[in-house]
């Protein structure tokens, strides 16, 4: 049994009857008690969301179902619906055929379920790409979510994509320090992935402390380090990570420590009070990546575990391995982060990096919900991740959106 039919075994008995016009009519009538309070979610005293879910099960039995998905429809864009509730109104709206109604409700549920059900609902439609794009969303929400591992592989297959090789798992892999020459004394590891581990260590002649870059494969990745490097010293200035030394034959790059660490880690803790007021980082976020797109490139890695916080939560971009010009070649992207279009194969283009920082607002809003600046970044996120023309071209035409009231 697949996610959906076990979903909706759970949160309703039997299909329901099409709608009729003596259906309609008999809505004019008293309602039954549970579909009465049911309808009074939200007021003081109303069901909580266990005992609305099973209210809308019955309801779903019931003539009433119709009026009842309305109702709570339009209860939803006074105030979002719990999760879950979303969730099994979303499911019963495409029981219906009423797919759009059920899009627009679960247009701001980033739960994990909800993710899966958008997903479905464009794979259904042929868009492949923005399915996947949009399942590995899910992913990130819930790795073990039953169906998402499966839908993603076959649809990236859809799509012709080749699955890339997986990469080093930092809560599972082996410890060790590198084998350089390197000035350095390590202090501890502070990340690991598939091109090298990064750590902090204290430079012997200056005092400073650094984060150590050291490939993996110094020999086969040399020009790689050098791209990495050459593309951040050209960007050096207002959040951009600064590049100290290199040392391309020994594969390690010396780079500035950001003492908060990633902003991938910071999300992690739940470290609301770091993040709160979103208005006093995430502009200098956009505008670094701004400066990015000004400067010709395409950063194409833009996610939480690239964006760094140093004291007095200013936000810098790290890791350029992945830059391009636009119009070369894009390279594959982190999971979550990629577009639809990057996915379908489209050439770099900084519409890609628009959509991952969209991305990221969203990852940031998710960990930091009911913040007061909040409204304004959930439109931005929205618009950076539109599909098509609808979103800014660039960063830096995202930046004058944050000016808009």
């Amino acid at each position: 049994m697949d996610f959906w039919s076990a979903f909706r075994r759970r949160h309703h008995a039997r299909p329901p009857d099409p709608p009729t016009v003596a259906a309609a009519a008999r809505d004019a009538d008293p309602l039954p008690a549970p579909i009465a309070r049911l309808l009074t979610l939200g007021d003081p005293g109303g069901p909580s969301e266990a005992e609305a879910l099973g209210l809308l099960r019955t309801a779903r039995a019931t003539p009433h179902e119709g009026l009842v998905l309305d109702r709570l429809v339009q209860s939803s864009a006074r105030s979002p619906l719990p999760a879950d509730l979303a969730l099994a109104v979303a499911s019963a709206l495409v029981d219906r055929g009423e797919r759009s109604a059920a899009r627009a409700l679960l247009a701001h549920n980033d739960a994990a379920g909800s993710l899966l059900m958008r997903a479905d609902l464009l794979a259904e439609d042929g868009d492949f790409a923005s399915a996947v794009a949009m399942i590995e969303r899910a992913l990130l929400r819930d790795l073990d979510l039953p169906g998402a591992r499966e839908r993603r592989l076959a649809w990236r297959d859809r799509l012709g994509l080749r699955e890339p090789a997986p990469r080093v798992d930092p809560a599972t892999a082996t410890v060790a320090a590198p084998k350089t020459r390197a000035p350095f004394e390590l202090v501890r590891e502070l990340a690991r992935g598939g091109a090298g581990v990064v750590y902090l260590a204290t430079d012997r002649e200056l005092g400073r402390q650094v984060a150590l870059k050291v490939y993996h494969h110094p020999a086969r990745d040399r020009g790689l380090l050098l791209h990495e490097a050459r593309v951040a010293a050209s960007l050096e200035g207002p959040g951009v990570l600064r590049v100290f030394d290199i040392e391309p034959e020994a594969g390690w790059l010396a780079l500035e420590w950001a003492t908060l660490g990633a902003l991938r880690d910071l999300l992690r803790a739940e470290e609301r009070s770091s993040l709160v007021p979103l208005d006093a980082w995430l502009p200098s976020l956009v505008r670094a990546l701004a400066r990015v797109h000004l400067a010709g490139w395409v950063h194409h890695d833009v996610k939480p575990a690239n964006v760094l916080m140093a004291s007095g939560l200013e936000p810098w971009l790290a890791d350029f391995g992945n830059a391009r010009r636009p119009g070369e070649p894009s390279p594959p992207g982190s999971l979550g982060y990629v577009s639809p279009e990057r996915l379908a194969g489209r050439p770099s283009d900084p519409r890609d990096d628009v959509y991952a920082l969209g991305r990221v607002v969203e990852d940031v809003l998710h960990a930091v919900e009911g913040a007061p600046d909040a409204a304004r970044w959930r439109k931005l996120a929205a618009l950076c991740t539109a599909a098509g023309d609808a979103r800014p071209r660039d960063a830096e035409a995202a930046s004058f959106l944050l000016s808009e009231p």
